[in-house]
């Protein structure tokens, strides 16, 4: 199967040290194994890219993650739920090494962080049947 994604790269922390591992032309199943490890503390970050320079990420572990990505002309997504819109509020994540706050409606779950990782995998395109809102 070719594949959109050409790289990619995640993190594996011990205690203040990172080591970036890079994948070249990862497999859908070096993908979902990578995204399957996100544990938000010695794993917390999955980075796809595409052939034309966009890219998805997705962060966090443990039931909580957020999934942003950019096209090729720089446009941010978020991955967004279809939460009430009355509910407000912030979640502690880890992504990336580093704890920060992120919008209860931008942390989804796995099943769908898996879902915009194979789509772009396959065709860099982001998942028309996932909610997106443009980012900043």
């Amino acid at each position: 199967m070719i594949s959109y994604v050409n790289r990619m790269i995640s993190d594996s922390w011990t205690g203040i040290f990172c080591d970036e591992n890079e994948t070249s032309m990862p497999t859908a199943e070096d993908i979902e194994r990578a995204v399957q490890k996100l544990d938000a503390k010695t794993r917390t970050i999955v980075s796809l890219y595409g052939v034309d320079g966009a890219y998805l990420t997705i962060g966090g572990g443990a039931g909580q993650y957020i999934v942003y990505a950019s096209a090729s002309d720089e446009q941010l997504w978020n991955l967004v739920v279809d939460v009430d819109e009355n509910q407000s509020g912030f979640v502690l994540l880890n992504a990336g090494g580093q704890e920060g706050d992120f919008p209860v409606r931008q942390v989804v779950a796995k099943a769908h962080a898996i879902q915009a990782a194979r789509t772009f995998f396959r065709a860099g395109e982001l998942d028309s049947s996932l909610n997106w809102e443009k980012g900043p």
